[in-house]
């Protein structure tokens, strides 16, 4: 392993399912995922009347927990992060239990408090997410935590004892739900939120989701949209959708509802539970939307290990940039940016339609990332890219962003004369087209001009006249590499901006 990059493991043992997660990370707290786990344990079915978890039931884990550790060994794991939330939490012999597994299983486990639950949930939402303010529900086995933050920063939280699971075992009847049951549960949660003011007081903000309901909820209305980018992360969910999913899903039989597409089996049973108590707390704060977030608990986890002075950090998209920058493309940053800084001249030079701050964020994610597919292979690297983004762990963006950024980021001189938004017409806008094709051959020639990487253009000033572009070239030299490809990249830039470009010499240093 490289010595700036050190490999870590977090072991979540939740209420429904525990799981480990090994991650590379930088020095810079960038983190890669490169293996994860996952074994249903159900511990919130486990708890005793007298609210125990009883030795026998977890001697079903700790083999698990040991094999865990062993493929730690096998990956060359430095480090592991083990935390028990609700269910051991909540036990009655907690510390036993604790002690119990931690010495059975050799890996020294931390009782993960409600707080710390909901302040590591934050920590992975903030994280994923350029957002300012919002609220964040972890709907879990055995608890939900609810979160309050303002100007990216944790105001407060609550964990209430009542999750999926539980709650499916105190209301349903073996997961199959009737009106009366449904609104019980739905009186049971709204009983425990009007107790904290802090509640009732952010209405219209959005509500970032994280755990199996969110994601689960998430899947199945792709799957009824037919959804063009089946991505859990950045997800929406409006309050149309949330309403219709409680028309459906508690009048659906759990025998049917296992074999509902995108709902995994597993979760059939608990899914309505999950969805009340979500339903619930979303008309209380009276939220906007709802957002699912592919981060959570267990990067929380993560980000306050690496950093716990400042775990938060200023931009998710830059952040996010910065990791994949560091882990998958084989160039220099420095290089990156220079290509972005031509372009950016360029664009200057340019007409002032549409959202400029949007299409300027478009043209800088796209020079950054137009290398990935190089990865997989050179001579097809295009196509790769434009797969890879649209498949990517890029975190900041909305889904029509990201779709805008892989299509402008693989752009090629032949892209001119298609339709590059048909695939995905259900996600972007009518006007996107235009767009696509004049910020892709600008970031096209702005890479044509630097193709040799070694600076030979250092700079450009564009002035536009009528609608002739006067392009100066600033170097060190004569271009005699990469010629053709400025040539190319000319002529489909010409025809997307309907412009003619007087191209000066260059200007020898």
């Amino acid at each position: 392993m490289s010595d700036d990059l050190c490999r870590i493991g977090i072991i979540d043992i939740g209420s429904n399912s525990i799981r480990l997660v090994i991650y590379d990370t930088t020095r810079q707290g960038g983190y890669k995922i490169i293996k994860e786990c996952k074994y249903s344990a159900r511990l919130s079915e486990k708890i005793t009347k007298e609210g125990r978890l009883e030795r026998e039931d977890m001697d079903t884990i700790i083999p698990v927990l040991r094999q865990f550790k062993e493929i730690c060994s096998a990956f060359e794991v430095e480090r592991i992060r083990a935390g028990a939330t609700a269910a051991i939490r909540n036990a009655a012999n907690s510390f036993e239990i604790i002690t119990y597994l931690s010495e059975a299983s050799s890996i020294p486990i931390e009782v993960i408090s409600g707080y710390q639950e909901a302040y590591f949930g934050f920590l992975g939402v903030i994280n994923a997410f350029d957002v300012q303010d919002g609220f964040v529900i972890d709907i879990g086995g055995g608890s939900t935590e609810v979160t309050l933050f303002r100007g990216r920063r944790y105001q407060h939280s609550i964990s209430f004892p009542f999750g999926a699971v539980n709650t499916n075992l105190m209301f349903s009847h073996q997961g199959n739900w009737n009106s009366e049951q449904v609104k019980k549960l739905q009186a049971y949660v709204t009983g425990r939120l009007v107790e904290h003011e802090w509640l009732g007081t952010s209405a219209g903000l959005p509500l970032y989701g994280l755990g199996g309901t969110l994601r689960s909820l998430g899947k199945l209305d792709q799957k009824m949209r037919e959804y063009s980018l089946p991505n859990s992360h950045g997800y929406v969910l409006s309050s149309e959708t949330i309403d219709r999913f409680m028309e459906i899903l508690p009048d659906t039989p759990y025998e049917k509802r296992k074999d509902m597409e995108g709902l995994s089996k597993s979760r059939a049973d608990i899914i309505v539970s999950g969805l009340v108590i979500f339903h619930t707390v979303y008309n209380y704060i009276r939220a906007s939307q709802a957002l699912i977030s592919g981060e959570g608990l267990r990067e929380g986890m993560l980000h306050d290990l690496l950093n716990p002075e400042q775990p938060v950090c200023d931009s998710a998209l830059e952040f996010s940039l910065d990791t994949i920058i560091r882990f998958d493309i084989r160039t220099s940053k420095g290089h990156l940016e220079h290509i972005c800084k031509l372009a950016m001249s360029l664009f200057g030079a340019l007409g002032h339609e549409g959202d400029r701050e949007e299409q300027k964020m478009l043209i800088y994610v796209s020079i950054m990332l137009h290398r990935t597919g190089s990865n997989i292979n050179y001579y097809q690297s295009k196509r790769h890219t434009r797969y890879w983004l649209m498949n990517s762990p890029i975190r900041g963006l909305t889904h029509r962003e990201l779709i805008l950024s892989a299509l402008i980021a693989s752009y090629s001189t032949k892209s001119r004369k298609q339709k590059l938004s048909q695939t995905h017409k259900d996600i972007l806008l009518a006007s996107d087209e235009e767009w696509i094709h004049k910020l892709g051959t600008l970031v096209q020639l702005s890479i044509a001009l630097d193709s040799t990487e070694i600076g030979v253009i250092r700079g450009l000033n564009a002035e536009l006249h009528g609608n002739t572009l006067h392009l100066e070239l600033e170097g060190v030299g004569e271009v005699h590499i990469g010629q053709e490809d400025i040539e190319n990249a000319l002529k489909a830039f010409k025809n997307a901006w309907s412009v003619k470009v007087k191209l000066g010499s260059l200007s020898n240093d």
